[in-house]
């Protein structure tokens, strides 16, 4: 059985749940300006900045599995008005009579990639969380082993830091591009293929090349990561990207 082209659940979930995140990212980057302590330490062992982005995860998981368990509900409800049979037949119906008017994939395949990016959603999240608290704890420690004294130990330091950096977001940016990746199998779609392939290249490359470009003030040492650039590029801006290609590509979706 096919679903009504109007209903965008799966595009409207993950839309949504970008969008959220986006704003959390947004009010993260505020409290950082906002809490600075203007003092030669990463905003990480920062205390304040440290419980904002807490919390702020917090919310966005809350927020997630709200927003996807609704969805999944509501496609959980129409997937079980028919058995499969009818369900089959169902579906023979509406491609011969009203084939503009259903979704590109069945309901049954939309409510797995529901479940899909559920699970993936909420994944990201809890890890994130976990490795924000354990990644603080690490930098904790290094910063007894390496006291921020001298000029010569704070880049030292700083240069340790954002060179582990990336390794936070590794497992996080894989299960993304395997969320596209999957969602362009159940497409059949080709360019989604190849974009996933590609931001994984330059991810990797990221990764293990460009690593991060440094700037010096008064205060402090300032890096820019790209594997952290990428990843929440990736997770924000790029999943509502996404989300907009799946509505105005795929109907129902």
């Amino acid at each position: 059985m096919y679903i009504n082209t109007k209903k965008h659940y799966l595009s409207k979930s993950i839309y949504i749940s970008a969008g959220i995140g986006l704003l959390a990212q947004i009010v993260n980057a505020v409290s950082r300006i906002f809490f600075d302590a203007k003092v030669a330490e990463p905003d990480m062992l920062n205390q304040v900045i440290f419980i904002v982005s807490m919390v702020l995860q917090v919310v966005v998981i809350l927020v997630i599995i709200f927003v996807f368990s609704y969805y999944i509900r509501q496609m959980r409800h129409i997937v079980r008005l028919m058995k499969d049979d009818d369900s089959d037949e169902m579906a023979i119906l509406q491609r011969k009579y009203i084939p503009d008017d259903i979704s590109t994939l069945k309901a049954e395949a939309i409510y797995q990639l529901l479940e899909i990016w559920a699970s993936i959603f909420v994944f990201v999240q809890i890890m994130s969380l976990v490795s924000n608290y354990e990644y603080r704890s690490l930098i904790r420690r290094l910063s007894q082993l390496i006291p921020l004294d001298t000029y010569e130990n704070a880049v030292t330091f700083y240069d340790i830091y954002n060179s582990t950096h990336g390794f936070k977001y590794i497992g996080m940016f894989a299960a993304l591009i395997i969320g596209i990746f999957v969602t362009a199998v159940f497409l059949k779609d080709r360019f989604l293929k190849i974009v996933t392939v590609s931001v994984t290249g330059v991810f990797m490359l990221a990764f293990t090349i460009f690593q991060m470009i440094t700037f010096e003030t008064n205060f402090k040492i300032i890096s820019i990561v790209w594997t952290s650039i990428i990843y929440h590029g990736l997770e924000t801006i790029g999943l509502i990207l996404f989300a907009i290609y799946l509505s105005k590509n795929y109907k129902g979706l």
